[in-house]
């Protein structure tokens, strides 16, 4: 490799780089201290121009309200009096309603007496024909009740009557019918008697013609007796 003086390039290079670092972080380092600077004095400025405008604004909000208090103060004076003055109109007004509703309840109340002293001679006349008309209807309906008793007391003595009749007729059929029934008795026992005659009969002249012995003879007509007469065997 060259050597100048004992130097070679590579060396020169690395002073030439060092040399021009140190250039450059001098001028930064110069350039951000004056930007510092500025800031700080830009600040301080806007600090200073906002203490000054804050302490304008305060005094103006005072003198605004040293201005705002007289109108204020004659705002509430004027509202208070409309405020009175609405309520002696209500209560005037409300005083009035009062006196007009008692003067009307007193109207509506003579005029209702009148009207009651009206209608009492209506009414009286309305009474006297209804309790007329409910005497009268207690007298037809005590005359329909009366003859409706007596009808019935005519009626039930009818069916008395009736019932009696229908007695002695069922006990005249009673009667006839056991009439009959003894009459028919009396018939079929005399026919029933007969018959066991006419058999017995019959059984002694078959007995009398019938080639037995005359103790048989006797023996058959014992059994033929207590046959047909079990009660007198």
């Amino acid at each position: 490799m060259t050597s100048l003086n004992g130097y070679t390039v590579k060396d020169k290079a690395k002073d030439v780089v060092l040399t021009t670092l140190a250039t450059v972080q001098d001028t930064v380092q110069s350039g951000l201290t004056k930007m510092q600077d500025t800031m700080q004095s830009g600040l301080d400025t806007a600090q200073d121009a906002w203490v000054e405008h804050v302490k304008h604004a305060g005094k103006s909000l005072k003198k605004a309200r040293k201005k705002i208090k007289p109108v204020v103060a004659s705002m509430q004076d004027s509202m208070q009096a409309g405020l009175e003055q609405t309520q002696d109109a209500l209560q005037s007004g409300l005083d009035g309603a009062q006196d007009a509703w008692a003067k009307n309840v007193k109207q509506a109340r003579k005029s209702l007496k009148k009207a009651q002293k009206k209608m009492k001679p209506a009414v009286a006349i309305v009474q006297d024909s209804i309790q007329s008309g409910l005497e009268q209807t207690q007298d037809v309906l005590q005359g329909g009740l009366s003859a409706a008793q007596v009808a019935l007391g005519k009626n039930v003595k009818r069916a008395r009557k009736g019932v009696k009749k229908a007695k002695e007729s069922l006990r005249a059929v009673q009667d006839s019918v056991q009439h009959e029934l003894g009459t028919y008795a009396r018939k079929r026992r005399v026919a029933k008697i007969l018959f066991r005659f006419g058999l017995l009969a019959g059984v002694v002249v078959a007995l009398l013609f019938a080639p037995w012995p005359g103790s048989e003879s006797r023996h058959q007509l014992v059994v033929w007796w207590q046959r047909l007469f079990p009660q007198q065997g």
